[in-house]
């Protein structure tokens, strides 16, 4: 199976630091990375590369029977292509493919951006139709009908926090694209993760925000403390960090400090 699979090579000459590789979420694909995150730490000395799980963006693959464990087969096979183990970066449901992972190859580091935790969803439904139900009803109209029949401004709500410019949310939409039923079923009661421990475990960096519309912070809190991680909670941040235009290099910023004090 041919993978979409972006590249972006570190900048600084003869740099000793692993590459990156990124994994995006639900209802997205590797592009989602390209604006800020991918050109950032290339400017810092890391390689980066960004995957399209199959059936998102130019992979191949059928989206329509695609689960969990495909989805980790991916990151796997791409994984096994790379001259060295990379640092995997992976937002939201791609936090939880990464936390599949962790178990199979050891990667140098491990970032769990705004990751739906080990126990699946049953948190971020409750978190959703209590504070912004008609987020959780245009999620449901993108699975359904595609971005074309979603709410511009509901899902900038959604995504990006308050005062973002004008047409960000048009420009999230073009982004956008159906997920695999099946992998959005998963997602709500997901096979656990096997936990790793001692020398087999990565440095584990678990960030947040605290006004993500998603996930509520305590699901970050139970991911890090399943994995023994290190935890931090962004004060205002959305779901969306890598795009959101205030929160993006803060994000990135605390991402570095974490792999500095991790030697990764």
């Amino acid at each position: 199976m041919t993978l979409e699979v972006l590249h972006k090579p570190a900048k600084a000459a003869a740099s000793l630091r692993p590459p990156i590789l990124f994994v995006h979420g639900s209802y997205c694909s590797a592009q989602i990375w390209e604006p800020h995150f991918m050109p950032w730490f290339s400017e810092h000395g890391y390689g980066c590369h960004a995957l399209s799980l199959r059936g998102h963006g130019a992979s191949d693959g059928m989206l329509s029977w695609a689960s969990l464990a495909d989805y980790v087969e991916d990151l796997t096979q791409v994984i096994d292509t790379l001259d060295e183990a990379p640092v995997l970066i992976g937002h939201s449901m791609g936090g939880l493919v990464v936390q599949h992972i962790l178990a199979r190859r050891k990667p140098r580091a491990a970032v769990l951006l705004a990751t739906v935790p080990p126990s699946g969803l049953s948190s971020s439904a409750m978190h959703m139709s209590m504070l912004a139900p008609d987020v959780l009803w245009q999620l449901g109209l993108l699975q359904s009908l595609g971005p074309e029949a979603v709410s511009a401004d509901v899902m900038a709500r959604a995504m990006l926090s308050p005062g973002c410019a004008p047409g960000a949310g048009q420009a999230l939409l073009s982004q956008l694209q159906r997920e695999s039923p099946r992998a959005a079923a998963e997602l709500l009661a997901p096979s656990q993760p096997t936990p790793v421990r001692g020398d087999e475990k990565p440095p584990i960096l678990v960030l947040g925000g605290d006004a993500d519309l998603f996930l509520p912070v305590g699901a970050f809190r139970e991911t890090a403390t399943y994995f023994d991680a290190e935890l931090k909670i962004l004060p205002g941040a959305p779901h969306g960090l890598m795009i959101d235009e205030a929160w993006w290099k803060p994000t990135a910023e605390e991402i570095l400090s974490f792999l500095k004090r991790s030697s990764a």
